[in-house]
């Protein structure tokens, strides 16, 4: 078989058909080759995928899970919390409720050394929860 020379689309020099580029110029001519058609095998049926996460890379599917269930932790605590609080403001209305009235005092004047300092103190006590985020920036 003769190989005919060709002419370079960039420089009009010739090549021939084996050559992968041009000796003038040094465009890529191999591209340029005319290639037989191979008729491809059938495809496989395709399987049912969930193409939400099937076209997401394995780190990204990984991350997703974890801030689904860190979220989802993030809910139930706060869910938890309010039920809590809840609960002891109603038991601690309750508890005031259901203290006696108090009695008013005869106007006898009483010693210093005789009256508790906290006879008429109430005491509260508080649940505070804080939620500290830090936000890295590369």
């Amino acid at each position: 078989m003769t190989e005919d020379p060709l002419a370079c689309p960039d420089c009009t020099a010739s090549y021939t058909v084996n050559d992968n580029y041009c000796r003038k110029c040094g465009m890529y001519v191999a591209a340029l080759r005319e290639m037989p058609l191979v008729k491809a095998a059938p495809a496989d049926p395709p399987m049912r995928v969930d193409h939400e996460r099937a076209s997401l890379p394995a780190p990204v599917k990984k991350a997703a899970t974890a801030l689904a269930i860190g979220t989802a932790l993030q809910i139930g605590v706060n869910l938890a919390g309010r039920y809590l609080a809840g609960h002891a403001t109603r038991q601690a209305a309750n508890a005031v409720r259901s203290r006696p009235a108090p009695t008013r005092k005869p106007a006898v004047q009483q010693s210093r050394d005789l009256v508790d300092p906290g006879q008429d103190t109430v005491s509260v006590s508080e649940t505070v929860m804080i939620r500290r985020v830090w936000i890295r920036r590369n």
